[in-house]
């Protein structure tokens, strides 16, 4: 049995991070992984515009629970469920995940978790593991399955790297450019046919 193994943010939903800028008006907190590669710098560098304009974890879950599932996302993630074992591989934290995992029928989520204080000040996280989608599907792979990747962005190339195919879906030109030995596609439909021929 195969295993997909699907990136979360801009893969099945839209950029949390992205949406907490809008709805705050803090500009800064635009920037994702797209932007600065580095999950611990981009990490870092949130705490601290979210310490100077003081938002909590709480305003952080609020955007995440108004955000809806990219089009087409949960019926693309539903038949894929149907034909492989499924588990997200996401940079996000637990805290702030729960209501998109609840919007995608509780998927099987690996991601990080937020260490925040009583006043629900967000002072820092714990990263699984500085590569922890590529760690992952190497455990995967050492208990015998073979792994599918699907991601957009920089942060997913690790996965590439030892998954027995790599995809990208909703990348940026930038970013599919970069890799384009990675098929990249712009349509649920065709990647799932690809997940398909890969079987």
């Amino acid at each position: 049995m195969d295993i997909v193994c699907l990136d979360m943010e801009g893969t099945l939903t839209p950029e949390i991070w992205e949406q907490v800028a809008v709805d705050s008006g803090i500009s800064e907190l635009n920037k994702t992984t797209r932007d600065i590669p580095s999950y611990s710098d981009l990490m870092d560098y949130r705490i601290k515009v979210m310490k100077e304009n003081n938002l909590k974890l709480a305003d952080i879950v609020e955007v995440t629970k108004k955000l809806d599932l990219l089009d087409g996302a949960l019926d693309f993630l539903n038949q894929v469920r149907k034909e492989f074992q499924v588990v997200i591989l996401s940079d996000t934290f637990h805290e702030i995940a729960y209501p998109l995992m609840k919007k995608l029928s509780y998927p099987l989520l690996l991601c990080h978790t937020l260490d925040v204080d009583a006043e629900d000040n967000i002072l820092g996280y714990k990263l699984r593991d500085l590569q922890a989608k590529k760690q992952a599907i190497l455990g995967f792979q050492s208990m015998g399955y073979s792994c599918l990747a699907v991601g957009d962005s920089f942060n997913d190339l690790q996965m590439f790297e030892v998954a027995d195919q790599g995809f990208f879906i909703n990348a940026p030109e930038t970013i599919s450019k970069s890799m384009p030995e990675i098929q990249c596609f712009n349509e649920y439909p065709n990647l799932l046919n690809a997940l398909r021929d890969f079987k």
